[in-house]
């Protein structure tokens, strides 16, 4: 009994710091028109502001690299050029970033994509390859499936020249469509909150062991890339991102992180399938990236998410097959446990990913599946099998 609720005890102040790190993240969102008042160098008048080249690498991207730069054509704040790289797609992509191409001539250049040289991971080469044709004081990186709204380049300029970043990234909301994309990236981007608190990314000057990114919106000052040698300084990482920020940060650079829902929107996978490739690749990348803190954020998940329903089922099952006082109050004590996760997975859907309230239940199960996909994950790398992402191998 004693044991019970020292465990549900310990389960509740866990699920009570993730509701913190929640609200603290949400709050402070990037925000256009606060930081650019707030800011002594971020000058609104457009002809006055640092130049900015926008870089999207792009393979096998037909049906979402069309968002991605109707966005871009529509930004209040126009960057110097929109570079995209062409790496090597099988599907329509070339064409339809030809016809893009044909219509923004002066706005839109089409780098068809170098051959991937040895050692080199195939996003951190169309990366480093459009980066050489850049001619802006600033680098923003973005995803081929990203949906940058009108103020997004306003917006994260202002920011980084407020707190006088070197280097900023940000996150976009996640559209979640189908069952198992509602159920299994929520329950990942938790671990990964957990392995690198997005509470603290706030901190440009946080321990660089502690520092993450995300390389769907990753914004550089060009001199700062250039300095640490670009991509190439990542160029075998699969979490290239989580790696520059980590290397920027032990040169000594500023790096931030922002929540940017309101800027930019994304679509990472759109089956299962697609979850299951996406994901196992991140596994074991994270587990090198994360160290120990790995298997802690593995334990927490398991502790904050599907332990308490766990404590309940058992507790109320003891209770009724030998009614008393102590299995009660073990119940209810598990039943209070439940109820701090189910309170902290509700605000989570709802603030994150405006999902509905009935998908909480459900929860224990969409953590279990993402486990099951990064053992899948670190399985096939250990035993040299390798994961699959767009038609590549990564060991």
């Amino acid at each position: 009994m004693v044991m019970v609720a020292a465990l549900i005890g310990w389960v509740m102040w866990l699920v009570v710091r993730d509701m913190r790190r929640l609200l603290r993240w949400t709050q402070r969102e990037l925000n256009e028109q606060n930081a650019c008042a707030a800011s002594d160098g971020c000058v609104m008048d457009a002809s006055a502001r640092p130049a900015m080249s926008v870089v999207v690498p792009a393979r096998n991207e037909a049906s979402t690299i069309a968002r991605c730069l109707d966005g871009l054509l529509n930004q209040t704040l126009q960057p110097r050029e929109i570079i995209v790289v062409d790496d090597h797609s099988t599907d329509a992509t070339p064409h339809i970033l030809n016809q893009y191409a044909r219509r923004h001539p002066d706005r839109i250049v089409v780098i068809s994509g170098r051959p991937l040289p040895p050692g080199w991971v195939g996003k951190c080469n169309a990366c480093q390859q459009g980066a050489i044709q850049a001619g802006g004081d600033w680098l923003l990186f973005l995803d081929a499936d990203t949906v940058p709204q009108p103020t997004l380049l306003q917006a994260i300029l202002c920011e980084a020249e407020r707190d006088r970043l070197d280097a900023l990234s940000v996150f976009p909301f996640n559209e979640l469509g189908t069952l198992a994309e509602r159920l299994i990236l929520p329950a990942f981007f938790q671990f990964a909150w957990t392995v690198f608190p997005a509470a603290q990314m706030h901190d440009p000057e946080m321990p660089w062991h502690t520092v993450m990114a995300n390389g769907q919106c990753f914004l550089f000052r060009t001199n700062v890339y250039r300095a640490v040698g670009g991509h190439a300084c990542v160029k075998d990482q699969i979490l290239e991102d989580v790696m520059f920020a980590q290397t920027l940060r032990r040169a000594g650079y500023r790096v931030g992180v922002r929540w940017g829902g309101q800027h930019i929107r994304v679509r990472m996978y759109r089956s299962g399938a697609e979850i299951v490739q996406g994901l196992a690749k991140h596994a074991w990348a994270g587990r090198q990236a994360g160290g120990r803190r790995a298997y802690w954020g593995v334990a927490r998940l398991l502790l904050t998410t599907l332990a308490p329903p766990l404590a309940l089922i058992l507790t109320l099952l003891q209770m009724m097959s030998e009614p008393n006082t102590l299995h009660a109050i073990a119940a209810f004590i598990a039943a209070l446990g439940y109820g701090a996760s189910w309170v902290f997975w509700r605000e989570s859907l709802r603030r994150l990913y405006r999902l509905p309230a009935w998908l909480t239940a459900l929860m224990p199960i969409g953590a279990l599946g993402y486990l099951l996909i990064a053992l899948k994950g670190i399985t096939a790398v250990a035993f040299r099998r390798g994961v699959q992402w767009k038609g590549r191998s990564y060991l």
